[in-house]
């Protein structure tokens, strides 16, 4: 879903992230594996005072009143959203939706229970650091832990008639997302960790002793050991492709105004001789 035309200032990107939302609902994996997750916390979560941190339109607030949250405080940023959450959820008394920064919200008791998800295709490039800058402290975040993966394959064995491996070795340097079906691709070392309260904004790795000449890259969230979703298996997390160019290389994350900006560079190994 794409907005064609000029819009007036400041109102594009609130569109748009409403769009985003959209798309994101769309991937039913991604929605129930969330909802399970959720279902297998409900002792935590009956009589807790629960945030859902950057609701959408509140199906995870509504999800956690009817296990049983006391209250359940509904934030979004975004005035399309919220003002979506905020109908939706006139049903709950339980409910109070918060027009308002993850970051900037301050509540006045404590909190047991945050639900989260921020996470984009190469983990840190949303919004994830926004938890590093809460104004409170809950016992328990949902989802706690996730990991960038990577995997090496060779060209020639995804390419097809249109993304030919000519097309392919054009876009070194480049971190493609959606280029081709993940199909059975397996994600086979990692790249980059989050957990709660601990962040890596800057990762190098190495390939040495691997073999492929095309890197993918895919996300997988936990919590605690236990896998929650990855990409490849809930559409809103694509696998990420670029051609090899080497046996090292750097990613850097950068948190701005909107979202994460993505630092990927290929870098030389020092060899002993």
């Amino acid at each position: 879903m794409d907005i064609l035309n000029v819009l007036p200032e400041g109102t594009f990107a609130a569109l748009d992230d409403l769009l985003t939302f959209i798309s994101i609902y769309d991937d039913r994996a991604r929605t129930q594996a969330y909802l399970r997750l959720l279902r297998a916390h409900r002792q935590a979560i009956a009589g807790a005072v629960c945030v859902d941190a950057g609701c959408g339109m509140g199906y995870f607030a509504e999800a956690m009143v009817r296990l049983g949250a006391r209250r359940v405080y509904a934030v979004e940023a975004n005035p399309y959203l919220y003002a979506l959450a905020a109908d939706r959820l006139t049903a709950y008394p339980e409910v109070v939706c918060v027009h308002q920064p993850i970051q900037d919200f301050e509540p006045e008791e404590s909190v047991d229970v945050l639900v989260h998800e921020f996470f984009g295709p190469l983990l840190y490039d949303e919004d994830v650091h926004v938890l590093e800058a809460l104004r409170f402290r809950p016992r328990l975040v949902l989802p706690d832990r996730a990991v960038l993966m990577g995997g090496l394959t060779w060209i020639e064995a995804v390419a097809d008639e249109t993304v030919t491996p000519a097309v392919v070795r054009q876009l070194k340097g480049a971190l493609v997302s959606g280029l081709f079906d993940e199909g059975t691709l397996p994600l086979q070392f990692p790249v980059a960790c989050w957990r709660f309260g601990k962040a890596e904004r800057e990762v190098v790795c190495d390939l040495s002793g691997r073999e492929g000449d095309l890197l993918y890259l895919g996300l997988q969230i936990y919590h605690g050991d236990r896998l929650i979703c990855q990409a490849g298996r809930c559409e809103n997390w694509p696998y990420v492709w670029t051609p090899r160019a080497g046996d090292r290389f750097r990613l850097r994350f950068v948190p701005v105004e909107r979202g994460t900006d993505v630092y990927f560079a290929w870098e030389e190994v020092e060899r002993n001789r």
